[in-house]
């Protein structure tokens, strides 16, 4: 089978950063899924892990993959050959940006029914980082309007995960401020939902306040989280929740956020996999409920751009534009047709 392998530590735009490797089709055991990818996309952590890798070793990345189940382990009763599936990679496996690919029964779902490859692809990561982050995190309820009167500031809306993020939380009735710094980042935060965008390389507390609104309730950071550090710490309320996603550029202060008592915490979709903790089932379970929201409507794919076939010059154009830092939404690899 083809793989797509890219060199720790290569510079995206290096022509000799990603190459071909034809590979063994691998043989799934116990509770293994094989699936033949029929789409991918790709995530800031494949960026990174790619950048955090020794120079000396090739990997394949790709952390998104939606796909036909070919074959599974004598421990799969969930899923039957030819089910459509779509789910996040896991550490111990290579990843999506190959022909085939196994994966754990468990962390996968039926991929939604009104999706096309492409929308289903781009779904698993963002979506369920911010189902993750405002349900399990954050504590909010996960049901229709049912956290009405609540506020969540969303730093970050026009991404992948703030894209999810800001539909997630119109559908259980949160009041949603959200942050964009350019005209067309502004335009599809309001088209997610969002009730108020503001700028992000402006004060977020002046602007905020600007609203009528004192404090929120909670805050979603998915990037440049040591940029608004101190704006997260006015910005809360007493009592309030933080998530972040986004790695600090240095040591912070958390001194700042004493008085108020806020609950602080981190959202790593991928540490139920990494770990093999006792609720990996979780990350299935979430993704099947996520297909209900899409199949009814409650929220959208964020893809915005495709690509089309398994290629060097693909694979790198995705890094590249991952990289520019103006990406809206997110794009998708179509792998078989």
């Amino acid at each position: 089978m083809l793989q797509i392998l890219a060199r720790g530590g290569g510079d995206a735009v290096r022509d000799d950063t990603f190459s071909e490797r034809l590979g063994t089709i691998p043989h799934p055991k116990g509770q293994e899924i094989l699936v033949k990818v029929l789409a991918t996309s790709i995530n800031p952590v494949d960026t990174k892990v790619r950048m955090r890798t020794p120079s000396s070793t090739h990997v394949v990345l790709g952390h998104d993959t939606n796909g036909m189940i070919v074959d599974t382990g004598e421990e799969v009763t969930r899923f039957k050959k030819g089910d459509h599936v779509y789910f996040m990679g896991q550490g111990k496996y290579p990843g999506s940006f190959a022909q085939y690919q196994l994966a754990d029964a468990r962390t996968a779902a039926l991929t939604p029914r009104i999706s096309s490859y492409a929308e289903a692809a781009v779904l698993p990561v963002v979506t369920f980082t911010a189902y993750d982050a405002l349900f399990t995190r954050l504590g909010y309820i996960s049901a229709g309007y049912a956290n009405t009167g609540k506020t969540i500031l969303i730093i970050g809306g026009a991404g992948g995960v703030g894209s999810m993020a800001i539909q997630l939380a119109k559908w259980v009735g949160l009041t949603v401020i959200a942050t964009a710094s350019r005209e067309e980042t502004v335009d599809w935060c309001k088209d997610m939902g969002a009730d108020f965008v503001i700028t992000h390389h402006g004060d977020l507390v002046d602007q905020v306040r600007a609203l009528g609104i004192q404090w929120v309730d909670s805050i979603f950071c998915t990037t440049h989280l040591s940029a608004h550090w101190g704006a997260m710490a006015e910005l809360i309320e007493p009592q309030g929740a933080i998530a972040l996603i986004d790695d600090p550029d240095g040591p912070l202060d958390i001194r700042l956020f004493k008085t108020k008592s806020a609950r602080i915490c981190w959202e790593f979709a991928l540490v139920r996999t990494m770990y093999e903790t006792s609720d990996m089932q979780m990350q299935g379970f979430t993704l099947t409920k996520i297909a209900q929201l899409i199949d009814s409507g409650k929220i959208r794919s964020p893809l915005t751009e495709t690509l089309y076939g398994l290629t060097v010059r693909n694979v790198q154009k995705a890094h590249i534009r991952q990289e520019s830092n103006t990406m809206v939404g997110k794009q998708a690899i179509i792998i078989s047709p």
